[in-house]
Order: structure tokens, then C-alpha cells, then sequence
């Protein structure tokens, strides 16, 4: 078995709007939480998500999507071995500059006697382009990386083109691993945004869950704990896949509950005396 000792997580997808700085952002928070150390790469200068709510940790690298950006990923990729885990947050329409940075430098054999793993994040939704794209991407990488199938259902509540296709068995007998992104609340976002506005700066998830003095409604609280701890379970069971084999030997994970919002099953009349 091999042994990977850093850990490189890319989402290379065309579309944007499809959850990627969401789940780089939640995904920060349960590395935090569970101490693991990491780097940032935040290349989406007008959203600034990864940046904003993780300033020590992540370094902003605004890319344009144009040719001069290739020097700048080549650097990246050259700091995969600064940290145990490093989380990159592109912008939309850099999959193929990303592709190319990783052709040029041949990083897939650097990475192999380097111990580095690279796990590659794909987001399905119904529409062809995106489809076509992922497909892409899976031939490009084939079997040098690992998969995560990040589903978003506030971003595409069906899959129909992905779910039960070649491409998804595809991805399966590659051993991908899977991650739903619960829906967050407008409840919550505005609240969310209201505490950064409030405090002029940007507000992780579980800082402002833990933070007492931070003053978050104690409703958006409970809600937000419950979409961060369904999330966390989901990371706990692939983080294989997410972390360097030491890390990922420490995480325990837990049995998944019932859905937020929905109480655990039992069996009917299972409380009744139905025995005259």
C-alpha cells in the first residue's frame, strides 16, 4: 500500500456556481477542527472565499484565466509538500490551464516520488457541457489521482445525466469516493453575512458556531452546527482520500444519522401495547 504524505486537493471544472469555495470552506473548518495542518491557495480574486474566512492559512493568487497565468500554478503545484494537506479554490474556466500546468511538469510522476496523493473533485450537474467536461477531466487524470463526486443539490437538486452513466461507473471502479453538500439556509447566509459586516471580517463556519462573543442568532447556531456536523460525518468516511495516510489513520469515523430535521427511524407501534 502506498503511503501518501501530502495531500493535494484540486477541483478542476469549467463551470462556476456549482459549490466548489462552499465545500473548500466547510472542508477548512474539519481540517481545523480535527488539527490537521494545511495551506490555501485561493484563486478566485473576485469571490475571495477561501481567503476571506482563512487569511493566516491561505494565500490569495487572483488568476485571470489567461496564458500568463500558467507560471503561477507551476508555483502552486511546486508547494505541495509545504504542508500535509493543501486545498486549492479555483475560479471557473481554469480546468484547462490547470490540465496544462500538470502536463508541463509532468507533476503526475513528481507527485508518485514525491508521496504526494491527488484527489480531484467533480461536481455533476444536468447539462451537457459540464458532463462533457468531467468527462474530460477523468480521461486527463484516468487512474493518477483519486475522486471525490461532490452532489450539491442547491445547485442541481437532480443528476440524472450523471447518476447510473458511464461515466459515473466510470468513477466508481476508480474507487471515488462521494459527498453530499447539505442546503444551507438563507436563514443562516444572511445571518452569516450579517456577523462578517458586523465585525468587518470573514467568519469561518465553526468560529462562528464555538464563538460565543461573536453573537450569532442562537437559531442559525443550531442549524448551522447540524449542516456542518452532516458534513463533517461525510469527510470523516473518505479521508482517505481527503488527508496524508498518518492523518487520515487518526480520524475515527462515526455512524451517519437521520437527515436534519427528520427524527430516527423506528419501527411502528414498536411504543404500543397492541396485545388486548
Amino acid at each position: 500500500m502506498t503511503t501518501i504524505k501530502h495531500r493535494l486537493i484540486l477541483p478542476i471544472q469549467a463551470k462556476g456556481n456549482l459549490g466548489k469555495s462552499i465545500d473548500a470552506a466547510a472542508r477548512a473548518c474539519w481540517l481545523n477542527e480535527r488539527g490537521i495542518q494545511w495551506q490555501g491557495f485561493d484563486l478566485d480574486g473576485d469571490n475571495r472565499t477561501l481567503s476571506r474566512l482563512f487569511p493566516a492559512q491561505t494565500k490569495l493568487v487572483p488568476l485571470s484565466g489567461q496564458a500568463d497565468d500558467f507560471d503561477e500554478l507551476i508555483a502552486i503545484l511546486r508547494k505541495a509538500t509545504a504542508a500535509p494537506v493543501t486545498v486549492v479554490d479555483p475560479r471557473a474556466h481554469l480546468d484547462n490551464q490547470v490540465m496544462k500546468a500538470l502536463r508541463a511538469t509532468h507533476f503526475f510522476d513528481i507527485a508518485k516520488a514525491q508521496s504526494i496523493g491527488i484527489t480531484v473533485l467533480v461536481f455533476p450537474l444536468d447539462d451537457l457541457d459540464v458532463m462533457m467536461n468531467i468527462d474530460a477531466v477523468c480521461r486527463f487524470c484516468g487512474s493518477e489521482v483519486e475522486y471525490v463526486i461532490v452532489r450539491n443539490p442547491a445547485r442541481a437538486p437532480k443528476t440524472r445525466m450523471f447518476d447510473g452513466s458511464e461515466l459515473e461507473k466510470e468513477l466508481l471502479s476508480l474507487h471515488a469516493g462521494s459527498v453530499t453538500l447539505p442546503v444551507l439556509s438563507e436563514f443562516v447566509k444572511l445571518r452569516l453575512a450579517k456577523l462578517e459586516t458586523d465585525h468587518q471580517r470573514g467568519i469561518p463556519f465553526n468560529e462562528a458556531v464555538g464563538n460565543d462573543a461573536l453573537g450569532l442568532d442562537i437559531m442559525a447556531r443550531g442549524v448551522l452546527q447540524d449542516w456542518l456536523c452532516t458534513l463533517f460525518v461525510q469527510y470523516d468516511r473518505i479521508a482517505a482520500k481527503l488527508l496524508p495516510t498518518e492523518q487520515a489513520a487518526t480520524i475515527k469515523p462515526k455512524a451517519a444519522g437521520p437527515p436534519i430535521g427528520e427524527p430516527a427511524a423506528t419501527k411502528r407501534g414498536a411504543k404500543v401495547n397492541l396485545v388486548g
